[in-house]
C-alpha cells in the first residue's frame, strides 16, 4: 500500500496570520504538514531556507508563498490546478 505523502507544508509561529492561514486551507480541504517555527530554533532556519522570517510560509511541490496575503491569492487562483 502506497501512503499518501504531505506535499503541502505550513510554516507559522502561531500569530494572527498564521492562524488565518491554517484555517483557510483547512476550510478549503488541503492536506498540509504545519510545522511551528517558533520551537526549537526554526524560525532562523527560515531566513537561510526561504530568505525571510515572516511567517506564515506555504510551500508546494513548486512554489513558496510567503505571507497570508500571498496564500490567499494563491490558494483562490492555483490550488485548483493542483487538485
Amino acid at each position: 500500500m502506497v501512503e499518501n505523502l504531505v506535499k503541502v507544508y505550513l510554516f507559522t509561529d502561531n500569530n494572527e496570520d498564521s492562524l488565518e492561514a491554517e484555517k483557510l486551507l483547512k476550510d478549503v480541504g488541503v492536506e498540509f504538514k504545519k510545522i511551528d517555527v517558533s520551537k526549537n530554533g526554526l524560525k532562523g532556519w527560515l531566513l537561510v531556507e526561504f530568505g525571510t522570517m515572516n511567517t506564515p510560509i506555504m510551500t508546494t511541490p513548486n512554489a513558496v508563498i510567503v505571507g497570508l496575503e500571498n496564500i490567499q491569492k494563491y490558494v483562490r487562483t492555483a490550488w485548483k490546478k493542483l487538485l
